[in-house]
């Protein structure tokens, strides 16, 4: 195996970009203090990326997929617990691929 300087730096270079994203968003919020708008719109900033990362997938199982996401949605309402939304899901998902 070589090391690539290209890719190397490549690498380094994204860990870095990285970072300062993550540190500049850290310092900017404790220098400023966020209107309270920004603040609610962070809160409730998993679930809409929960969603924008299972609903390729949710597509491509066609009616079952959105069958399991009902369940999702049923079972985070009923517990508030996103552990047991997840696994309501998994297990409605390999029920329905038994079943249809």
């Amino acid at each position: 195996m070589t090391l690539r300087l290209d890719v190397l730096l490549a690498i380094l270079g994204m860990a870095l970009a990285t970072y300062l994203c993550r540190a500049g968003g850290y310092a900017l919020f404790r220098a400023v203090r966020p209107p309270r708008f920004v603040e609610v719109m962070l809160q409730h900033l998993p679930g809409p990326i929960f969603v924008a990362y299972v609903a390729p997938a949710l597509a491509t199982h066609g009616s079952k997929g959105f069958l399991a996401a009902l369940a999702v949605v049923a079972a985070q309402a009923a517990t508030r617990n996103l552990a047991a939304a997840i696994a309501a899901g998994v297990a409605a998902i390999w029920l329905l691929g038994l079943v249809i």
